[in-house]
């Protein structure tokens, strides 16, 4: 059914197997990770190279977004 769905609305399928190969993956050392740091999420802000990670991770996900509303801003309004 869901596959049905996909087809319907264009989804493409490589993105959604490979999050269902390396989701369950992510999530336990997701778990890890918090069980080594007691709980506290600072043990993924407490390594440069982790803070530089996220803000890679950051800078892919929001730069594409704010680049295109800035180009739409940019435009001149035609009348």
């Amino acid at each position: 059914m869901v596959g049905v769905l996909m087809r319907r609305f264009d989804f493409p399928t490589a993105p959604v197997i490979v999050g269902m190969i390396l989701g369950p993956l992510a999530e336990a050392q997701f778990r890890n990770a918090m069980s080594i740091g007691e709980g506290s999420a600072m043990v993924f802000v407490q390594r440069p190279m982790s803070v530089a990670l996220i803000a890679v991770i950051l800078a892919v996900l929001l730069l594409p977004r704010l680049f295109k509303r800035w180009q739409q801003q940019r435009r001149p309004q035609s009348a």
